[in-house]
């Protein structure tokens, strides 16, 4: 069921939730935003890097979710299924999502959510989840739900009027002062495009009940530094190495890397951003077997993740202002079949995600 601002607002006002949150810089400043609302009493769970995750990770959410009033899942995209899964195995209490992704969730008892992107943002209305807490609170760090914004938008941030206002409210500078906000949310990819899990697992806990100024705790981190020299390395290698493919007459530029880190989105931004007027497809298989899939370059990405989501694929993304992405999660023997699906998906919407927007 369909939550609105106030009743979100009323249902965290006095209660101790679990809160499971996505692994990236908006995630983790979602959970913090909520955690200081809440106070003490919060517990923190950060699932596998997989938006399906194992049976052993709804059972761990069950048996930390005992005695919680709540659980919050936050930023996260999770498919509908996996909601439900979660409804089940704790039992009767309320599971809550809150998110900023286009969407679809079941309709099973004691499941809510809050997302007013769900359909789509045109406007770049909700460019992060931590937005949509704060906004639905009225209680948040303006400098912490800046750099959620950044961590999604990243560069294009600076033309964002919500990113922007949070600056202004923090007394920085939109031009000057948004290196800070970049390198904060760039130590937190680096964490997840590592997957250095017990890095990012006690992140949440540590800026909430810490009382440290969150950029400071982030940017002091030896461990997140190291890892984004070594990914960033291993980025400029994959931008070198990736395979490129052009598909539908030049309309779409398919690119293969093969990668030991998590960096395939960040990638597609880039490779899309150099190649402006196309739709890039940018397709990777990471060491530990998981196959993704991204998609930029469109003029709006709704209508794609529909198309996709009724072909039976695993699909997310965001259809937003200057931030439309579609990704998929598949398997490594199913990529190559998956690629092909996308690519057809796009010429036979060809012309609506490229005009429209």
């Amino acid at each position: 069921m369909s939550l609105s601002r106030n009743s979100l607002a009323s249902l965290l006002a006095d209660v101790e939730p679990l809160i499971i949150h996505h692994w990236d810089a908006d995630g983790i400043a979602s959970a913090v935003t909520v955690a200081q609302f809440v106070g003490p009493g919060a517990i923190f769970v950060v699932p596998p890097f997989t938006y399906r995750p194992p049976r052993d990770f709804v059972e761990q959410v069950s048996k930390l979710a005992a005695n919680k009033d709540v659980v919050l899942v936050l930023d996260y995209n999770a498919p509908p299924e996996v909601y439900a899964s979660l409804v089940t195995a704790i039992g009767g209490r309320p599971v809550v999502a809150v998110d900023h992704h286009t969407t679809t969730y079941p309709r099973v008892p004691n499941f809510y959510y809050y997302n007013p992107a769900a359909e789509g943002d045109p406007n770049g209305l909700w460019p992060s989840a931590a937005h949509v807490i704060a906004d639905a609170l009225g209680f948040y760090d303006p400098m912490l739900v800046a750099m959620s914004i950044y961590g999604d938008l990243w560069d294009d941030s600076v033309n964002n009027r919500v990113y922007r206002a949070y600056m202004e409210e923090v007394g920085l500078d939109v031009k000057e002062d948004s290196e800070l906000i970049r390198n904060c949310a760039m130590q937190i990819w680096a964490a997840e495009a590592a997957k250095l899990k017990d890095v990012i697992d006690g992140l949440a806990y540590s800026l909430a009940y810490g009382g440290a100024d969150p950029c400071e705790a982030i940017l002091s981190d030896p461990r997140m530094t190291n890892a984004r020299e070594a990914v960033e390395e291993e980025l400029s290698r994959a931008r070198s190495a990736a395979s490129r493919k052009e598909e539908l007459n030049g309309r779409v530029l398919a690119f293969g890397v093969t990668t030991k880190y998590k960096i395939t989105g960040m990638l597609a931004r880039q490779l899309a951003r150099e190649n402006a007027g196309k739709i890039v497809v940018v397709y990777s298989v990471e060491e530990g077997a998981t196959g993704r899939i991204y998609v930029r370059g469109l003029a709006q990405a709704k209508p794609l993740i529909e198309e996709l989501r009724s072909k039976g694929l695993n699909v997310g993304g965001k259809s937003q202002r200057s931030n439309n992405v579609v990704s998929l999660e598949v398997q490594p023997g199913d990529l190559e079949q998956a690629v092909d699906l996308v690519i057809k998906s796009i010429g036979k919407l060809a012309d609506v995600l490229v005009s429209n927007g």
